[in-house]
């Protein structure tokens, strides 16, 4: 009887042993790298977080310190108005007491007795300098007088040029109606044109 054939264990080569470490070797190094570019994303989104925090803050804290410049430089106004309102008081006061006395002198009825010459001076000077428009206004109003008086005159011409041409036309009508006339009737013409003349007017 014929004993079967045993199984031999067969042991890999060394060529397939070396084949395989440089597989695992090649996975093993595509996985440090898939975790280094895994790792470089993740640090990358990390600082964008980190700087997108960073602007904020930067934001918010210069919105922050432009409000405390504004709120000093309101205290240091209040402060100085605060230290010039004592002087500004007793101006307003002093003004209060002149407008009050000048209100009691223009509300008075009586005139002065003496006027000062100094004070007279000063309002004539200042009518010389200060109110030239004056002198122009006493000039134009020369003028339209003198207008108005040569208006006039030239109105009275007219009205006596008017009475004359009438006059003169009232004759030459006359003189015309005498040529025109028979010799028998011009005799009888002068107080018939009388008349008519006088009913006319």
């Amino acid at each position: 009887m014929e004993t079967p054939p045993t199984p031999t264990t067969t042991t890999p080569s060394s060529s397939t042993t070396e084949g395989t470490m440089d597989d695992i070797q090649y996975l093993l190094h595509l996985e440090a790298i898939r975790r280094f570019q895994e790792d470089s994303r993740n640090v990358k989104r990390q600082m964008e977080e980190q700087l997108h925090i960073w602007l904020d803050t930067k934001c918010e804290y210069q919105r922050e310190f432009g409000r405390m410049a504004r709120i000093l430089r309101c205290g240091a106004l209040q402060a100085a108005v605060d230290a010039h309102r004592g002087s500004d008081v007793k101006q307003i006061e002093q003004a209060a007491k002149d407008i009050a006395s000048l209100l009691s002198k223009l509300s008075n009825d009586l005139r002065p007795a003496i006027l000062d010459s100094n004070d007279v001076e000063h309002g004539l000077d200042q009518l010389n300098s200060s109110h030239k428009p004056r002198l122009n206004l006493c000039r134009q109003q020369r003028e339209c007088a003198q207008n108005q008086e040569a208006l006039r005159s030239l109105r009275t011409a007219v009205d006596g040029l008017e009475n004359g041409m009438e006059m003169g036309m009232a004759q030459a009508i006359n003189r015309l109606v005498e040529d025109l006339l028979p010799p028998r009737e011009k005799e009888q013409l002068p107080g018939r044109l009388k008349s008519i003349f006088d009913c006319a007017i």
